[in-house]
């Protein structure tokens, strides 16, 4: 009886020491699955309930989409070069690490980067392809909303414009 008991408490303290550590192999393989997906040119707004009909065309539009943006992608990765990446992430850890934010936290991270003029050229010339492709997208997402879907719409985030007083 007591050589039972002894096996059963053994058996039972190592299944015990066993289930963390595959817990730990079950998140790390569930860690190497997730790749890098397809970029979305529309993402839904919280708070927006979509017909069964509308998500169909929003991944449509996301599928027409996707490739245009992941060819920028590739362009855009050809132009930084691996040691400024390496210096941008880096930058950006220590920003973070400084509690900047912002504006603050891009300025530090682009004075790491040491852009050329030509690479400025390129990105910004890539960022106007970006914002005509979302601007596309997000024109043909709207297009499928309801009046009550748009009005829960977020509002732009635009530049105010001051206005001046007139001396009169």
């Amino acid at each position: 009886m007591k050589r039972t008991l002894q096996g059963l408490l053994v058996l039972t303290l190592a299944v015990v020491l066993a289930m963390p550590a595959a817990a730990a192999e079950d998140k790390k393989k569930k860690k190497k699955k997730r790749g890098r997906r397809a970029p979305a040119a529309v993402r839904v707004a919280k708070g927006i309930e979509l017909t069964a009909d509308q998500k169909k065309q929003v991944a449509a539009i996301n599928k027409e989409y996707a490739p245009k943006l992941l060819e920028l992608n590739k362009k855009a990765r050809t132009i930084i070069t691996p040691e400024q990446r390496k210096a941008r992430s880096a930058a950006a850890k220590k920003a973070k690490a400084d509690g900047k934010k912002g504006k603050a936290a891009r300025a530090a991270v682009n004075a790491a980067l040491n852009i050329t003029a030509e690479q400025k050229k390129a990105l910004a010339e890539l960022n106007k392809a970006r914002r005509v492709i979302f601007t596309a997208a997000r024109e043909k997402f709207v297009s499928i909303l309801t009046d009550e879907q748009k009005a829960k719409l977020p509002k732009k985030k635009g530049k105010k414009k001051k206005k001046k007083k007139a001396d009169a």
